[in-house]
């Protein structure tokens, strides 16, 4: 192969890869990495964001069991001269009341997911977690209350409870976050029971906040008004950490060309035999 041929070849390789973009991007869901840290750590880089973000609590019910919980949002800014400075703390408790379903049942709460227009970024710089070399992409607090986060203590027995598992789930224009307190790799902890808590969970970002509606999974089905919480809007919805797009395309294509080479000259070498 003469160096036109080759050089055509790889510009096409090229150009395959910059037309990738435009294709519908898959959904990814990613568990976000996530440290503990304690209420006087946050508070000292993170205040309330403003008067007008100040703790929403919207209640949910289910099915034969109304009154059954209530999710608390409040909306952070990292604190100007800090190296919090920029960002944005979204942080969120779910509290499930000692009610029972129509069946006699005490309520559960397995999971909730609300959309998440912003990407989560790495804040492991911050020094938030202790001992982490690692990215963190959320905090859970378990010490003591921040800002005006205040459900009632869990009942009797019942411990306050960290999700299992923090997902970010990225499509093709916005993104979600999911809190997951049924985990079969984790059965010990179990769902939220009825007169649990959770503890406060933290996602941080760059982007402003907005209200949108969030979605409470239980055996029951969950009925009633919408349920309310804190997210960003008008950013992005990127997998974490984010690749770098330029060196991402460019390889696409330089690896494209390569393949398509070396299958030209297998058949030349075939035809030539």
């Amino acid at each position: 192969m003469n160096k036109i041929t080759l050089a055509l070849t790889l510009g096409t390789g090229l150009t395959l890869g910059l037309a990738a973009p435009s294709a519908q991007a898959a959904v990814m869901t990613q568990a976000l990495e996530t440290a503990s840290t304690s209420a006087s750590q946050f508070s000292a880089l993170f205040d309330t964001a403003n008067p007008a973000a100040a703790v929403q609590t919207s209640s949910f019910e289910f099915a034969g069991a109304p009154g059954a919980g209530a999710i608390q949002s409040e909306v952070f800014k990292g604190k100007d001269g800090t190296a919090a400075s920029g960002l944005y703390a979204y942080a969120y408790q779910v509290g499930v009341n000692q009610v029972t379903n129509g069946n006699g049942d005490p309520v559960q709460v397995n999971s909730a997911s609300w959309r998440f227009n912003g990407t989560p970024v790495d804040t492991s710089s911050l020094g938030l977690a202790s001992g982490s070399t690692g990215k963190v992409y959320a905090y859970t607090i378990n010490d003591g209350p921040v800002g005006g986060l205040n459900l009632p203590n869990a009942a009797p027995g019942e411990a306050i409870q960290a999700p299992t598992q923090l997902n970010w789930v990225t499509g093709n224009k916005t993104g979600s976050i999911t809190a997951q307190f049924l985990d079969s790799k984790a059965p010990a902890t179990g769902p939220l029971d009825g007169g649990a808590k959770s503890s406060t969970f933290v996602v941080i970002t760059n982007q402003p906040f907005a209200t949108t509606f969030a979605n409470v999974n239980s055996p029951d089905p969950q009925v009633g008004g919408l349920t309310q919480v804190y997210a960003p809007t008008g950013g992005t919805a990127d997998p974490v950490p984010v690749p770098e797009p330029t060196t991402v395309i460019a390889w696409a294509g330089v690896l494209g060309g390569i393949a398509l080479v070396r299958r030209v000259r297998k058949n030349r070498a075939v035809v030539l035999a």
